[in-house]
């Protein structure tokens, strides 16, 4: 059947191949491969391939293309499932199918409602309805069934100009700046004779993030800090073996005894492979020698309600504070749609996966008198989980294991991501992990200090607590999401008679 109806017989072929190997390419744009250009080719090759298709088939085509984008760039769950989960490689290429499946329906909705209820010129088309509609789209991407928004546009642009508005409207922001961008290469190679309009718009919205990047929104709170972040380098498929977990607790001891100097010491996300009531020497021999040496331990580690029957993935203050992961992995750390989906737990062998989500509501830890925002491994993907801390926290902290994805693009994505939240709060954030990518980032999403991956390793460095708000803090994606609404809104009612 001809999907296209098209008599060119060709077209119906090379169409949605072209969409699908387009969609395969796109994670090049993030780390580790960090060709961000790429994004303007590739998004502009899928506005020009929709702009003149019929609904039907404009869905299509940014279904093919999200199929690919996620289906490469979200491959290395097969190492939490398989290698480490046991689950079948045959259940792993279903799931990872399915996953990319239903991802790739939020690329697929923008082009069907770009082509659907919008019609109006080309050049507005492709330079104003589509950038809105994508960005539109993976908002909703990353709220949807708690959200996914992983492999955002504007990650990849945390090394460009485009940054710059980050702290502004957010990374999404900077994402729907690259699709403009797109947008307006692509209208560049349609139509030449308005080179002169579309280089001038193009030298603005760059000149303009590349100015707004030079603004200081936040200040100074207090005097610089010390900090260490230990990287034990415990290999996944031995962390929870009962013989590992003196060797683990004691290699954590010996590099807390190293880094006594600094003010705040960070261990990983549970980092500890046991319950804390179960640890509680360990834990008061940490607490004296913290007290003795003027500093603060902060370490993952499971933490129980005996009362509920619950426990939670946790971070541990030495000085009594504790926070509570509230943002839980799906398959990983619970069991959505229990009922129709708890058959997978006879596939899926992955410790601690049934865990409680804590309050929203918690009070932030103290460090050195200054409040500080703490975030578990998978929650720093999501901006409105961060922002939550601010403005009263002076320092961000994210803990986590990446370890779960040995050798993979994983931890270099997360590590990207984990650069945006800082940029957008205007904090520095302390990223421990258990195998890397463990770094400490400044208020501008610069890296100040990494760890090598796979090794044992103190990263030591001086980071400045802060205060204040960006314009992001205040309004979130809100401002954003209001302009593409009434943007959208008024092109709908300008062209919808026509």
């Amino acid at each position: 059947m001809n999907v296209f109806n098209n008599k060119n017989t060709i077209t119906p072929y090379l169409l949605p191949a072209s969409a699908l190997f387009s969609g395969l390419l796109m994670p090049l744009a993030y780390a580790p491969y960090d060709q961000f250009w790429l994004i303007y080719l590739l998004l502009g090759w899928l506005f020009f391939l929709v702009h003149e298709q019929s609904a039907g088939r404009a869905a299509l085509l940014g279904w093919l293309f999200g199929l690919g984008w996620f289906f490469h760039g979200v491959h290395w769950i097969y190492y939490s499932l398989h290698y480490h989960g046991g689950t079948p490689l045959w259940l792993v290429i279903i799931m990872l199918a399915m996953l990319s499946a239903y991802l790739a329906i939020f690329p697929a909705l923008a082009m069907y409602l770009a082509q659907k209820f919008f019609r109006t010129s080309r050049l507005i088309k492709i330079i104003a309805v589509l950038p809105a509609l994508w960005v539109g789209s993976e908002w909703l991407r990353g709220w949807l069934f708690t959200g996914f928004p992983w492999l955002q546009t504007g990650y990849a642009q945390i090394d460009t100009p485009l940054a710059g508005y980050a702290p502004v409207i957010g990374g999404l922001g900077a994402g729907y700046f690259a699709a403009l961008t797109a947008g307006l290469l692509t209208l560049l190679w349609l139509d030449k004779k308005q080179w002169r309009m579309i280089w001038l718009c193009l030298v603005v919205i760059w000149l303009s993030g590349w100015l707004l990047l030079q603004i200081e929104w936040v200040e100074k709170s207090g005097e610089p800090m010390r900090v260490s972040l230990l990287q034990g380098n415990v290999p996944q498929q031995q962390k929870w073996q009962y013989g590992m977990r003196e060797i683990t607790l004691e290699r954590y001891r010996h590099l807390t005894e190293s880094s006594w100097e600094s003010d705040l010491i960070v261990w990983p996300e549970t980092a500890v492979p046991d319950f804390a009531h179960r640890v509680p020497d360990y834990i008061e021999y940490l607490r004296r020698r913290a007290l003795q040496q003027d500093s603060e331990v902060l370490f993952g580690i499971f933490t129980g309600d005996s009362e509920r029957r619950v426990y939670y993935n946790s971070v541990l203050s030495l000085r009594d504070g504790l926070y509570r992961k509230r943002h839980l992995v799906p398959l990983g750390e619970y069991y959505p749609f229990r009922s129709a989906l708890d058959f997978f737990r006879r596939w899926i062998n992955i410790p601690m996966s049934d865990i409680a989500a804590a309050s929203v509501d918690q009070e932030l830890v103290t460090v050195a008198g200054h409040a500080v925002g703490i975030n578990i491994c998978f929650e720093d993907v999501f901006d409105r989980d961060v922002m939550r801390d601010l403005p009263e926290a002076a320092l961000l902290v994210n803990v986590s294991n990446d370890a779960w994805f040995e050798d993979s693009i994983e931890p270099w994505q997360h590590h990207q991501i984990a650069r945006m939240r800082a940029l957008e709060a205007g904090r520095y954030l302390l990223r421990a992990t258990n195998t890397g990518v463990s770094a400490v980032i400044d208020h501008k999403g610069r890296v100040v200090a990494q760890s090598p991956q796979f090794r044992i390793h103190v990263l030591n460095a001086t980071v400045q607590p802060l205060q204040g708000r960006t314009p992001y803090a205040w309004w979130r994606n809100y401002l954003l999401l209001m302009l593409v609404v009434a943007g959208l809104s008024v092109l709908f009612w300008r062209f919808a008679r026509r």
